[in-house]
């Protein structure tokens, strides 16, 4: 079981469709795939219009484990109870060891065998996050044409490198990934280029161009297989996940 943090510093940058729409396309190649909602947000739940009785912050709370939703085949999810999630957070507080109660509480996964688990994070440095980057092995760092971009994602792998250090464990960069990408222009091209020189073989060969099909999928509530499954998004995300795929 690989488990992949998918996140960065900079808001904006595609993490939930990214998570949402790898998932999907590494389901359909057959692979038992969850995703964890660690944003106070709830993009994850939100996408295929989804709530649960308990969720996240449950779990971290309570204990509760009946928090995986089916929502599609080979694909689960387990929401993160929005502004609840707060009060996990602030639970998490009050115990010195806290930060390892997200991977003590979410082992009961371990009985279901899934092939990849990807923890989508909000943009922000929370302990929820620390806590669920405890728990994961590699990090998946999105990132978009504009500098902000690569410092996001920066300031991300020293959280990563922290983490590293308390918990006496290695998490390894899985990925650098370009979304947005317009290939006529100047900054996506510079993006492309400071982004590989800086992390080489790191950077997917894939990049997510910038394709509106993405955004309105997320409006219909479906993946982007299911909404144009012609589209460039969706071109796009299949050869993302045969890259990974091949490379495992």
């Amino acid at each position: 079981m690989k488990k992949i943090a998918i996140a960065t510093s900079k808001g904006g940058v595609g993490k939930t469709t990214t998570a949402i729409n790898l998932a999907a396309g590494l389901a359909h190649k057959g692979k038992k795939i969850l995703i964890i909602d660690c944003d106070p947000q709830g993009n994850v739940g939100g996408h295929f219009n989804i709530s649960s009785e308990h969720t996240l912050s449950d779990l971290l709370t309570e204990g509760h484990q009946d928090v995986i939703i089916e929502v599609r085949k080979n694909l689960d999810i387990i929401t993160s109870g929005r502004k609840r999630l707060y009060d996990a957070q602030r639970e998490l507080t009050k115990d010195d060891f806290g930060i390892f109660k997200f991977g003590e509480r979410i082992s009961f996964i371990l009985g279901y065998k899934y092939d990849l688990v990807f923890c989508d994070f909000s943009p922000t440095d929370t302990l929820i996050n620390r806590a669920a980057l405890m728990f994961c092995d590699n990090l998946l760092l999105p990132i978009s044409p504009g500098i902000d971009s690569i410092m996001g994602a920066d300031r991300y792998i020293d959280v990563a490198m922290d983490i590293s250090v308390r918990g006496n464990k290695v998490i390894d960069i899985f990925g650098v990934l370009i979304n947005l990408y317009e290939k006529q222009t100047n900054i996506s091209r510079e993006i492309d280029r400071v982004s590989r020189e800086k992390w080489g073989p790191k950077v997917f060969q894939t990049r997510i161009r910038k394709n509106v099909a993405l955004g309105e999928a997320r409006i219909e509530n479906q993946t982007i297989f299911e909404y144009s499954p012609q589209s460039n998004g969706a071109k796009d995300f299949t050869a993302l996940a045969a890259e990974i795929l091949n490379a495992s």
